[in-house]
C-alpha cells in the first residue's frame, strides 16, 4: 500500500510539474452593447454592437528556451450598427467599442523582459500602455482612453486598428518609472488591409513618438510627436484612491491650435465601491473645439456595475452628449443609455 501511495503521488507530482510548465495560455472575452438614443443627436433609436477577442500567450521560459520572453496574439472580430455614425454624431464616440465590422488582428508582438527593463516589439495597441488611467477603465465612453485631442488630431495605433511599433519600459525604482515609444505614424486603413494582416510602411507616413514619465504609478505626464506633419502635445494623467472604497481620476490634454481643430480635452471622475460586486462611477469629460460652426462637446456619465462572478459583468450606462459635434450640422444635446455585458472565459 505504501508503495501505491508513494507512486501516485510521484506521478501526481509529475503531472502538475508539467501543467505548470505549460509556455501556452488562452483566454478569450466578449463585449456587448444594446443601446438606445432617446432625444437629440442624428436620431433617436437603438441597436446592438459587439467584440470578441481570442488572446493567446507564449512564455519562452516556461518553454525552456530563455528567461523573460513572451509572445501575445490577440484577434478580434466587432460588429454591430454604429452608435456615433447612425444617432448621436458626437466627436469622443460614446462606445469604446463602436468601430464598424471587422475581423482582424489587433495585437502581435514579442516583449523581452531584462531586469528592469521591458522591450516590446510588434503590432501594438498603444492604448494598451500608454495613456492608461486605472480610474477610468471602468466608463464605456472611448475619451475616458486616448484623450480626443491625440485620437482625433494624429494617427494613433489604437482600437480599432493598431500599428507597428518598438515601445520600451523602465522601472527605476519603487517610486519613478519611465516609457518611450516609436511607432510607424500612418496604419494601413481597413479598405486595403481588412484583416490587420497586409502592412505597408513609407517613408511618408512619418514616425509617431511617445515618452511617459510615472510618479508613484498614479500621475503621469506625457508628451508625443508626429513627425509627418509635426504635431504634437503634452498630457498628464492622475490616479488619487480616497479610501478603500472611492477612487478619483483625472486627464488633461494639450495641443497646438493651429494645427489641430480640437486643442484640449479634459476629463474628471469617480469611482465608488458601493458593495461587494457593485461599483458605481460618474464622470465627464470635454473636447474643447475652435471651428466655427461647432462648439465644445462634452459627454457626463453614470455607470453601474455589478459582478456576479470573476468572468461575468453586466453595466447599465447613461451618457448625456451636449453639443455632439461629429458631424457637420449642428446637434441637439443627446442622452443615450447602453446596457454592457462583458464575459470572460
Amino acid at each position: 500500500m505504501l508503495k501505491k501511495v508513494t507512486l501516485f503521488t510521484a506521478i501526481c507530482g509529475i503531472c502538475c510539474t508539467i501543467q505548470a510548465q505549460n509556455p501556452f495560455t488562452f483566454e478569450g472575452s466578449y463585449v456587448g452593447d444594446i443601446y438606445y438614443n432617446a432625444t437629440g443627436g442624428l436620431k433617436r433609436g437603438g441597436g446592438f454592437m459587439g467584440m470578441g477577442n481570442i488572446m493567446v500567450g507564449f512564455d519562452t521560459e516556461k518553454a525552456r528556451l530563455w528567461k523573460g520572453g513572451s509572445l501575445f496574439i490577440n484577434g478580434a472580430s466587432i460588429h454591430g450598427k454604429s452608435l456615433t455614425e447612425n444617432y448621436l454624431g458626437d466627436l469622443q464616440v460614446a462606445s469604446n467599442i463602436d468601430a464598424g465590422e471587422h475581423a482582424y488582428l489587433h495585437e502581435l508582438w514579442f516583449r523581452q523582459q531584462l531586469g528592469s527593463l521591458s522591450l516590446t516589439f510588434g503590432l501594438q495597441d498603444l492604448n494598451a500602455e500608454f495613456m492608461v488611467n486605472e480610474g477610468s477603465g471602468e466608463f464605456i465612453n472611448s475619451s475616458f482612453g486616448v484623450p480626443p485631442v491625440i485620437a482625433t488630431g494624429i494617427p494613433v495605433p489604437i482600437f480599432p486598428l493598431t500599428g507597428f511599433g518598438l515601445a520600451a519600459s523602465w522601472e527605476i525604482n519603487d517610486k519613478w518609472s519611465v516609457q518611450g515609444a516609436l511607432f510607424d505614424g500612418n496604419q494601413t486603413s481597413f479598405d486595403h488591409n481588412p484583416n490587420n494582416v497586409h502592412w505597408s510602411f513609407s517613408k511618408n507616413d512619418g514616425l509617431l513618438t511617445l515618452g511617459e514619465v510615472h510618479v508613484n504609478g498614479r500621475f503621469k505626464l506625457g508628451a508625443y510627436h508626429h513627425s509627418a506633419d509635426n504635431n504634437y502635445g503634452f498630457y498628464a494623467l492622475a490616479d488619487h484612491p480616497v479610501n478603500e472604497r472611492l477612487g478619483l481620476f483625472g486627464q488633461l490634454a494639450v495641443a497646438p491650435k493651429g494645427k489641430n481643430e480640437n486643442n484640449y480635452s479634459i476629463g474628471l471622475g469617480a469611482n465608488y465601491l458601493l458593495a461587494k460586486h457593485h461599483t458605481a462611477g460618474l464622470a465627464a469629460t470635454c473636447a474643447g473645439l475652435h471651428r466655427a460652426e461647432h462648439r465644445h462637446e462634452t459627454a457626463i456619465e453614470l455607470y453601474y456595475k455589478y459582478m456576479p462572478g470573476d468572468n461575468i459583468a453586466l453595466q447599465p450606462d447613461i451618457q448625456y452628449i451636449i453639443n455632439p459635434s461629429g458631424a457637420e450640422e449642428q446637434l441637439a444635446n443627446a442622452l443615450v443609455g447602453i446596457l454592457r455585458l462583458h464575459i470572460r472565459f
